[in-house]
């Protein structure tokens, strides 16, 4: 078998957070960073050199028996068992794990991570999967075999590789049913996004709002949360449309109305949306000639991304992120 490279970039949810796992509507775009895996034939068991986030980690796991799920590389062993009860027949594989793209700061790392694995392992053993197969089994292994709160928008998105809006549809049993459109933007999105030095407990956040999404009508905080929800939906609606028919100032103003409605809803409410930080910096981003800031991600001071309507200027807005000892990058997007 020769060897195996596949490559899943991280993203930026411009509009729709949350919506995912609530209902609603999502905009996302890809981001130039990303996780990048090399895979091969060993002699026995998955073995995995990885290096996320500038830090060496290594695992293995047996081909037979259950695989451990614990600890940072835990997604391997997830993926291993999701695999193995889709049919897949693994073979002993060795992998070499690169990655530019930060972890815990709202960019979808586990899930370039997870979607690499799952297509990396499969390829060897000769049973490679579709897209919409990746997607879907990247879910189980973050929602069902690791229990984390989230739902199908992240591997959609990066599996994508072009802005993708998104539909989330509640369904009897409980399911969000997902209904995908890639979407081609008229003329280019000159995007700025950074992330803070210190990952946001993304966990907690979404535990949080799960928890009083879910509450009774006319609780103050379940009432909050699904305010938020609901604008946040909305306004990617708006955003899709704007980001199709080229109208720059519309999308900066559904991303502006969404980052009020987090102020208001979220960040002011509950201890773990709180982010000082993320809220003085779309101010002042707006100040250096942002169209649009908001919050990228499950929130708090994790990430942020901006819209301008000049290359120079959102160029200027990155080293200016970057002086204030954040990490930052300039994002073009375009139509493909």
């Amino acid at each position: 078998m020769p060897t195996v490279m596949v490559r899943y970039p991280g993203r930026a949810c411009l509009l729709g957070e949350h919506c995912d796992w609530a209902g609603g509507s999502s905009l996302t775009v890809p981001l130039p960073m990303g996780i990048e895996i090399r895979g091969e034939e060993a002699r026995t068991d998955i073995v995995v050199h990885s290096e996320l986030d500038g830090e060496l980690l290594e695992g293995r796991w047996p081909i037979e028996g259950k695989s451990p799920n614990h600890g940072p590389l835990r997604f391997v062993g997830a993926a291993i068992t999701v695999l193995k009860a889709s049919g897949v027949t693994l073979v002993p594989t060795e992998l070499w794990v690169q990655s530019d793209l930060p972890e815990g700061r709202g960019f979808s790392s586990s899930a370039a991570f997870t979607l690499g694995v799952l297509d990396a392992l499969s390829r060897i053993a000769e049973h490679p999967l579709d897209a919409e197969r990746l997607v879907e089994m990247a879910y189980q292994v973050e929602h069902e075999q690791l229990g984390i709160a989230c739902g199908r928008l992240d591997p959609a998105a990066c599996a994508a590789g072009q802005p993708l809006f998104l539909r989330w549809t509640p369904q009897e049993n409980g399911r969000i049913a997902m209904t995908p459109q890639r979407i081609q933007p008229l003329g280019t999105l000159h995007l700025v996004v950074g992330a803070f030095d210190r990952p946001r407990n993304t966990q907690k956040i979404l535990e949080t709002l799960n928890t009083h999404l879910k509450g009774p009508v006319q609780d103050s905080d379940g009432d909050a949360v699904r305010e938020a929800v609901a604008t946040f939906a909305e306004n990617a609606e708006q955003g899709a449309y704007a980001m199709q028919n080229g109208d720059l100032a519309g999308l900066g103003m559904a991303m502006n109305t969404t980052q009020q409605a987090y102020e208001d809803h979220l960040s002011r409410r509950f201890s773990s949306t709180r982010a000082p930080r993320l809220i003085h910096t779309c101010r002042d981003l707006r100040k250096e000639g942002a169209l649009g800031a908001k919050f990228s991600g499950a929130g708090g001071d994790g990430s942020v991304v901006a819209l301008f309507d000049n290359e120079n200027i959102a160029r200027s807005a990155a080293i200016r992120l970057e002086e204030s000892d954040m990490f930052s990058w300039y994002v073009p997007v375009e139509a493909p």
